[in-house]
């Protein structure tokens, strides 16, 4: 009997190992459907200098944002760029010398393309419901009479993250 009581209280112990991983997710921007900025008819003869943004705009991008601590960091991206540290990128008549020009709300400050940049100034909005504004300008690099008539195109992405 007493061997039998002894083999009832013998057990095995078993590791429970916890894991998983904390994020904090992107903002969802514009419900994540793709924005649009419109320049409309823009004559050639109003890009008067070289290297210079003009007809700048802001333009509204709204966001949902889970997690709300910290600052905003917005990180820009594209597969035509011109100057990554001053956030210009090609538009489909680059080989004509037109750019876009993308920077912070009101012009001032240019988006570094490729680099997590703090646009706290540029965001707005209460809870998770927030508004970055940006601005865009159209420039050129090379010589006026280069630039044709036509529409023109140009993309970029964009992300972000409160850290």
């Amino acid at each position: 009997m007493l061997g039998i009581i002894s083999q009832a209280s013998t057990q095995a112990a078993t590791t429970v190992n916890f894991k998983g991983n904390l994020i904090i997710p992107d903002c969802i921007i514009n419900n994540n459907s793709p924005l649009e900025v419109d320049f409309g008819d823009v004559e050639i003869q109003t890009l008067d200098g070289i290297n210079t943004p003009y007809h700048a705009r802001d333009f509204n991008i709204p966001m949902t944002c889970p997690y709300i601590l910290g600052t905003p960091r917005l990180t820009l991206t594209s597969s035509a760029i011109h100057n990554a540290q001053q956030g210009i990128i090609q538009t489909s008549k680059y080989h004509e010398g037109l750019m876009i020009y993308l920077r912070q709300k009101g012009g001032g400050t240019a988006v570094p393309l490729g680099t997590a940049t703090n646009v706290s100034s540029s965001v707005t909005g209460a809870g998770t419901s927030r508004t970055l504004t940006l601005n865009a300008g159209i420039g050129r690099y090379k010589e006026m009479q280069l630039l044709t008539p036509g529409p023109f195109t140009a993309s970029a992405s964009l992300q972000v993250r409160y850290e």
